[in-house]
């Protein structure tokens, strides 16, 4: 099968970037922020993913914490947005915990909710080192972030940085872009657990959206 046949389509199936003026397998980060913070200036994002049905937040936090029964654990909600996750945590009774995400805009609202107890402000992937010392975390949720148009398997390098060894680490990756090598998730995980970077722990495929699943991982960290 050519995965290669219909890659652009999978920006334009994500709810989020459906109007922007793009046309490529990855926007690039100026872009991408620019995308997010007009979301959160018309105060919509939340609504617009609710009706379409997005449940990834809740999908790959249920996950994380089966791993991780300590509630005073800390955990880096990577790709936080407005606070989807956090807010499913707190629920949870986890309380120390960060965001970290591209849009401060965005942010903004999770810090209106005070979910978090530090806003970091920056993106994953195209090399770039997070200002975030290693083994800082005990647990990582990456949900909604591996999806078309956004974040390649490049980044999955500074979430293992970050993460202290033995922590653990649950993202979801929608299925069309976990099949697709533009995104390089094809070889990364592999590669990753060949290296003894980490284990995996589960797999499964999970509702994500109305009509459209979404694989969740949860991995832990060796080194």
């Amino acid at each position: 099968m050519d995965h290669t046949q219909g890659c652009h389509v999978t920006a334009w199936q994500d709810p989020l970037i459906a109007s922007a003026s793009v046309d490529t397998i990855m926007i690039m980060p100026s872009k991408m922020r620019e995308i997010y913070c007009q979301r959160a200036l018309k105060g919509k994002y939340d609504e617009q993913m609710s009706k379409a049905g997005y449940v990834g937040p809740m999908k790959c936090v249920t996950k994380l914490i089966n791993f991780l029964p300590e509630k005073d654990t800390r955990i880096l909600d990577a790709g936080a947005g407005t606070g989807n996750c956090g807010k499913i945590l707190k629920e949870f009774g986890y309380f120390n915990l960060d965001a970290l995400d591209i849009s401060s805009e965005m942010l903004e609202i999770a810090r209106a909710n005070d979910i978090y107890q530090k806003y970091i402000v920056d993106h994953l992937g195209w090399g770039n080192t997070l200002n975030i010392s290693s083994s800082t975390y005990d647990g990582i949720v990456c949900a909604g972030v591996f999806t078309g148009g956004h974040v390649h398997a490049d980044a999955l390098d500074e979430l293992i940085r970050v993460t202290k060894p033995g922590g653990i680490m649950a993202f979801t990756i929608r299925s069309d872009v976990a099949d697709d090598p533009n995104y390089g998730f094809c070889t990364k995980l592999n590669a990753l657990s060949s290296a003894g970077k980490w284990q995996l722990m589960s797999k499964t495929t999970e509702e994500y959206l109305a009509n459209e699943t979404a694989d969740v991982y949860v991995f832990s960290v060796c080194s």
